[in-house]
């Protein structure tokens, strides 16, 4: 079904008109981590770093042509098996099909679909040698998932195509790679689908919930309207069930609708807006992340020291409602250009940070390689904390606007580390 070819990618003849580039954004968490597990407020925000999709119909007879520029990979499938594998055959889902269509992804057997994709992408990819790695085979199963899942019930005629995926964010380190993947070919496959159904009565196969566009979404081809972004994003949490079996949410929502996050557990989240983007030192361990060690080391610490622990996390509850006090203030003073303003909520950002990684290394699930990352930025003037689980990974710092970090930045790099500069607080997924 696949073939398989690496380093050097093929050429192909664009067929159509139809071509469409969207970008989702990675996130990080800003503050809540480990104490979010336990019901606490989490603090999150995208970043300026996407995750890019470039999609067009060919000339190369009844293929699919996945090409993964970060994992060097490209795939040539035969569209035909596919349709009559994942979109042919009945799709899994816990209702009848007359209650179902491409806007109802919480009604999808998640289980049984992985199972079906699993089971193509496994003859696809045997006879493949090398064998892929894991990167590999979950990249081609979120792909194929999503691709069955928003697909299947409708009747799009599919047309021979071109997929690439590129990428700014690190797979693995925190930063919401596997998120912005999800979210990125959920809002894919959806403009593929708008695109291809815009003037039919009915996009739904038979015997499925009849789906049309609304008369208000027809010329809306350029961005997401406010239905779109809510499918998307929960199309993405189902992909994100694939990858990380029982994710918290967080991460699909802000690569979905960008900017600042609130999120606590089994509750509605709040979306707040940075009007300024601020600047953002991402300095890269190279400590791999060991996300199921830390979190089972805090409900270790937790079962022995119950109302100790409880205290911590209560801290960091309340260290996140303080932060995100003070951020909206740094907002207000930079759109207001009001720069005592600003100064003064940079420098209680910079003490919340502080106190919240301490915090975050009474928990124990920090590394002494981010701590020396937070001493060099101590040096410059400069607060950092870990994000994520801990562990490893990365620690983040905000830069203040008139802060050159030129200086800082060669010295974490001549110890090592690597070093990216990035937005806080951009757009989620759109159409570039």
């Amino acid at each position: 079904m696949a073939s398989l070819s690496r380093s050097s990618f093929y050429n192909y003849n664009v067929q159509s008109d139809v071509e469409l580039k969207v970008s989702a954004p990675g996130k990080i968490i800003l503050h809540g981590e480990h104490s979010v597990v336990y019901g606490k407020l989490a603090l999150a925000a995208s970043l300026g770093l996407r995750t890019k999709l470039h999609l067009y119909e060919i000339d190369l007879p009844n293929k699919l042509v996945l090409n993964c520029l970060p994992l060097d990979f490209e795939y040539v499938f035969d569209l035909q098996e596919l349709i009559e594998e994942l979109l042919d055959k009945p799709i899994a889902i816990t209702s009848h099909p007359s209650s179902f269509n491409w806007e109802s992804p919480k009604l999808v057997n998640h289980q049984s679909l992985v199972e079906i994709v699993e089971n193509v992408a496994v003859e696809a990819l045997m006879n493949i040698n090398p064998a892929p790695n894991r990167a590999v085979v979950q990249t081609v199963m979120g792909v194929l998932y999503l691709f069955a899942g928003i697909l299947s019930s409708t009747s799009v005629s599919l047309c021979p195509m071109r997929i690439i995926i590129d990428s700014d964010i690190s797979m693995g380190a925190g930063t919401g790679s596997s998120a912005s993947f999800s979210v990125a070919f959920a809002a894919l496959f959806i403009s593929y689908l708008k695109r291809k159904t815009i003037g039919s009565k009915n996009v739904s196969k038979d015997g499925f919930k009849p789906f049309y566009w609304p008369q208000a979404d027809v010329d809306v081809l350029t961005h997401y309207t406010s239905g779109e972004l809510d499918r998307i994003s929960d199309w993405a949490f189902q992909c994100e069930m694939l990858f990380h079996g029982t994710p918290s949410g967080l991460d699909n929502t802000v690569c979905t609708f960008g900017n600042l996050v609130q999120y606590r557990k089994n509750h509605s989240t709040t979306h707040l807006t940075l009007n300024t983007p601020l600047t953002l030192l991402l300095v890269n361990s190279k400590e791999p992340r060991e996300t199921k060690k830390m979190v089972a080391a805090v409900a270790k610490l937790k079962e022995d020291f119950p109302h100790l622990v409880e205290h911590i996390l209560e801290a960091l509850e309340d260290l996140t409602v303080n932060a995100s006090g003070v951020i909206q203030k740094i907002d207000t003073a930079a759109v207001a250009g009001d720069g005592a303003g600003l100064s003064n909520g940079f420098n209680k950002w910079k003490t919340l940070i502080e106190i919240n990684h301490s915090l975050l290394c009474s928990l124990g699930v920090s590394h002494p390689k981010l701590d020396k990352i937070n001493r060099i930025l101590d040096k410059f003037g400069l607060s950092g904390k870990l994000t994520g689980a801990g562990g490893g990974g990365y620690v983040i710092s905000v830069i203040p606007p008139s802060y050159d970090p030129k200086e800082v930045i060669r010295v974490l790099k001549k110890n090592g580390f690597e070093v990216t500069v990035t937005k806080l607080g951009g757009p989620g997924v759109r159409v570039d």
